[in-house]
């Protein structure tokens, strides 16, 4: 087995650069291709598995709970948002660029994201970036040749540098037990259109709206064991799964790879050595035992070491908020494996820049104990100090792996909008959030009630439009305190 230089970030190898252990190979390999890994299933249960909830084949949008509120019942990614109505699909460049249009929103948050299989954002879209216009967006492919037309404006052509984008749809629901504001923001789903350029074109350069489109399923390698994996990923695959799944997504044709990384490069050569990589075929079964064994051991300690990252705060990729840990999403998951992965495990899809919205995530409580369902705690904002932000704050709560669980309120979060619009009780110039399983006795207090897992549980409170004092986490965000029993 030869040597290979590589430009690793990990911290046992940045004085030799030089390890070539299966094991060490697995792990790197680990924290490089969490993130592709986990968008080439997802979009092989929104574009391929006709049986999958969220099956809506490509270039179409799926909307969780078809356009309700969020409930416990959707699991299709980790940690999701509980203040906006989804619209999340995958878009194929392969054949055509795409033309996607959004209407014009004057009196709410909403945005368009597009996030390509490295957890890169070619575009952010929305009242927070452009205006609150109509706008149609032209996405066009690595390499696209063919005549763009004369319509769109430079601002709105989108070079994507890739041929398969995960898209992202957001407008925000201000109360969530309003029938006719969710029936606002569905007709405002209902004018985003996703249309093959060709189509475009066809229709009077106007998007086809999607109850008239057919449904087309995505055309990507597929292995038996993905339809298996359609629920909790992470915690579920196996190692012969993630090495199996990146060896697909480095030869897959829709996903192109990152011009002129040299340190993406001596990862290639790296994994070439244990038989992964653009035009190599690998098959677990074949491997010797203590290959498997070996691939196992770094996969598991990739594993290990993306979780503690997080958990335990690592200061290179988070900071401290009062106890709750900002992931430090800096725009450039080019070459930052560790911190692209801790992304893609603990908010696949979240933003790669904090110009978007950034989140704060809690493991455990004032007094270092992990959160459980069984205990009470409460999480008291001064209404003078609540978190700076230009679009909202939210609350929202899941279990231990990061879903959420069904309660008899149907509420996973608290947020900013719900004050606003006097659906939550403030006294002395305070916002008590009462957090527990069952329903407080007090109706103030269950006015305010966060229900909580029966078990363990975490929180990822999200911040959009955050000002810097959230960035940098010098915010002081209240703590999730133990009532004393």
């Amino acid at each position: 087995m030869r040597t290979v230089a590589a430009d690793r970030e990990s911290e046992d190898s940045r004085d030799s650069g030089t390890d070539t252990s299966v094991a060490a190979i697995a792990e790197e390999a680990y924290r490089y291709g969490l993130q592709q890994v986990i968008f080439y299933a997802t979009r092989f249960n929104y574009t391929q598995k006709e049986d999958s909830d969220v099956f809506v084949g490509i270039n179409r949008l799926y909307y969780p709970n078809d356009g309700q509120p969020i409930t416990a019942d959707f699991t299709a990614i980790v940690t999701p948002n509980n203040t906006t109505l989804y619209g999340m699909g995958f878009l194929d460049l392969q054949d055509d660029p795409i033309v996607i249009e959004m209407p014009e929103v004057t009196d709410r948050y909403f945005s368009l994201q597009l996030m390509n299989q490295y957890g890169i954002f070619p575009l952010y879209a929305g009242n927070q970036f452009n205006g609150t216009d109509a706008r149609s967006y032209l996405i066009l492919p690595d390499d696209y040749e063919g005549e763009i037309p004369g319509d769109f404006a430079a601002t709105d052509v989108v070079q994507a540098g890739t041929k398969t984008l995960f898209t992202l749809v957001r407008y925000a629901l201000r109360n969530p037990t309003d029938e006719s504001e969710i029936a606002y923001v569905n007709d405002l789903q209902e004018q985003t259109t996703i249309t093959p350029l060709s189509e475009w074109l066809a229709n009077d350069r106007s998007g086809v709206p999607r109850a008239e489109q057919s449904v087309v399923a995505g055309n990507y390698e597929t292995v038996p064991r993905m339809a298996e994996l359609t629920e909790q990923q992470v915690e579920n695959q196996t190692a012969a799964d993630f090495f199996t799944f990146l060896n697909l997504v480095l030869n897959d044709p829709s996903m192109s790879l990152i011009d002129d990384s040299r340190k993406e490069a001596a990862m290639l050569e790296r994994l070439e050595q244990i038989g992964i990589g653009p035009g190599l075929e690998f098959d677990w079964s074949a491997l010797e035992t203590d290959v498997q064994e070996a691939l196992t051991s770094g996969f598991e300690s990739g594993f290990e070491r993306v979780r503690a990252t997080v958990v335990e705060g690592n200061s290179d990729v988070v900071v401290d908020m009062n106890g709750w840990n900002i992931v430090q999403n800096t725009a450039d998951f080019r070459t930052d494996w560790l911190t692209r992965a801790v992304m893609a495990d603990f908010g696949w899809a979240g933003p790669d820049s904090p110009a978007s919205h950034v989140a704060g995530f809690k493991f455990t409580d004032a007094s270092g104990e992990q959160l459980d369902g069984s205990n009470r705690y409460t999480i008291t904002f001064d209404l003078d100090n609540l978190p700076p932000v230009t679009e909202f704050w939210e609350i929202p709560i899941y279990d231990a792996q990061g879903y959420f669980v069904e309660n008899e309120l149907d509420r996973y979060s608290i947020n900013s909008y719900m004050l606003e619009e006097g659906l939550l009780h403030t006294d002395g110039n305070e916002l008590v959030i009462y957090v527990q399983n069952e329903e407080p006795d007090d109706p103030e207090q269950a006015t305010n009630w966060l229900p909580a897992p029966d078990g363990g549980m975490r929180f990822a409170a999200r911040f959009y439009g955050p000002r810097w004092s959230v960035v940098d986490g010098s915010y002081d965000m209240p703590e999730v305190v133990p009532v004393e029993e």
